[in-house]
């Protein structure tokens, strides 16, 4: 592993009086965040979890797996349903009698 990518997946950080920390530059590169980008923390395991916020709907969508919904309209709408159904939300009773 060379230096630079050691840099970029691991770093000792000081947290300030304010409670600030500051990210190394290594890291803000690798995971090409811009000024004004937003950063989605969560704790797992004992460990912050820091992720890039996707800019857009289009960002966020493309990054789901293709296919696990359904591959169609009709499989995703079904798969909704069911889940809809599962939970005994509104709705789930007027679009399973329109798939019928």
């Amino acid at each position: 592993m060379s230096r630079s990518t050691e840099r970029a997946q691991r770093a000792e950080l000081t947290i300030s009086s304010k409670r600030q920390i500051t990210l190394p530059a290594a890291m803000i590169r690798r995971l090409e965040v811009e000024p004004g980008d937003k950063l989605v923390a969560r704790l797992e395991n004992g460990a912050i979890l820091l992720q890039r916020r996707p800019r857009s709907l289009v960002e966020y969508l493309d990054s789901f797996p293709r296919g696990v919904y359904g591959r169609t309209r009709e499989e995703i709408d079904a798969y909704i349903a069911e889940g809809r159904a599962d939970r005994h939300l509104p709705g789930a009773e007027a679009r399973e009698s329109t798939n019928k």
